[in-house]
């Protein structure tokens, strides 16, 4: 017993462990029972083994500070993979309705210039019946005239080829293919008679000159 020693509360000082008083301090120490010893014993630690304590405070403290960096972190990451996500989607989305616009813009503008050709097209047939009338009855004075022109390609160039009906009273019929040409600095249309059919026609009707003889 009298190798035993406590410590003081009140100022640390190292004393026999049957002393009741604090021989620098005067502080009196109380008699405690078994448990209540115990804990006085651990209350009486050393001003060295409180700085331990401190510093296990101290590291739990660094552990949860490490712990909610890491936890910010990873919800700084999922935010910004939610974001880039959603970013990404609208872009996708975006360049599609993009390629719809586009992809309907050019089938407008293909119908429009197809709209263009037609009239075009159906401008020139028009006028090109009454050519080729002239040339049949002045050019080649043949009872007959041109009912219909037809164009159903194109060569480019203003150049459009096709065939015209032609018929008389007498109800004789035949076409003949024909090469259009828009002629647009003097604003008319010529027509050509392809191939052999000058000798088609002629073949086919009768001259003025045969009706007068008849």
């Amino acid at each position: 017993m009298d190798n035993e020693f406590k410590f003081c509360p009140q100022c640390g000082a190292k004393v026999k462990a049957s002393a009741k008083f604090c021989p620098k301090c005067g502080h009196r120490f109380v008699e405690m029972t078994t448990n209540q010893s115990d804990d006085q014993s651990h209350t009486d630690l050393p001003h060295g083994s409180r700085k331990k304590d401190n510093g296990g405070n101290q590291f739990f403290k660094h552990r949860n500070w490490i712990i909610g960096s890491i936890l910010a972190v990873v919800l700084i990451i999922v935010t910004i993979a939610i974001a880039s996500s959603i970013i990404t989607k609208q872009q996708v989305q975006a360049r599609k309705e993009a390629m719809i616009q586009s992809s309907q813009l050019k089938e407008s503008i293909k119908k429009k210039k197809q709209a263009k050709i037609d009239a075009t097209e159906k401008e020139l047939s028009h006028s090109a019946v009454d050519v080729v009338t002239d040339m049949i009855q002045n050019d080649w004075d043949l009872d007959a005239e041109c009912d219909s022109v037809t164009l159903t390609s194109s060569y480019g160039g203003n150049q459009y080829g096709g065939y015209a009906d032609v018929s008389d009273d007498d109800g004789d019929h035949t076409t003949v293919d024909v090469t259009v040409t828009d002629v647009k600095y003097n604003d008319r249309i010529s027509v050509e008679i392809d191939g052999d059919g000058h000798d088609q026609l002629n073949n086919t009707f009768n001259t003025y000159d045969d009706d007068d003889y008849y």
